[in-house]
């Protein structure tokens, strides 16, 4: 039972920091004004930023976008 709990435990905290660099990732990204050629209130333009912001990557591994995430 103890191995159960220990291995959901290690797979949640994986899935957690999976989405806590995406996550981080976004939000530099959009710190760092890219995709700024998106930036209009038009409801299309909005869309093609976010899609534009979820594809780039802004440091060199998930575990700087989970340090800098955790660090504040």
């Amino acid at each position: 039972m103890r191995t159960v709990l220990l291995l959901l435990s290690l797979a949640l905290n994986v899935w957690m920091g999976s989405a806590l660099a995406r996550l981080e990732n976004y939000h530099y990204a959009s710190q760092l004004g890219m995709c700024a050629e998106y930036l209009d209130p038009n409801l299309a333009m909005q869309v093609k930023r976010d899609t534009c912001l979820e594809k780039k990557v802004t440091r060199t591994s998930a575990l700087w976008h989970i340090y800098y995430a955790l660090k504040d």
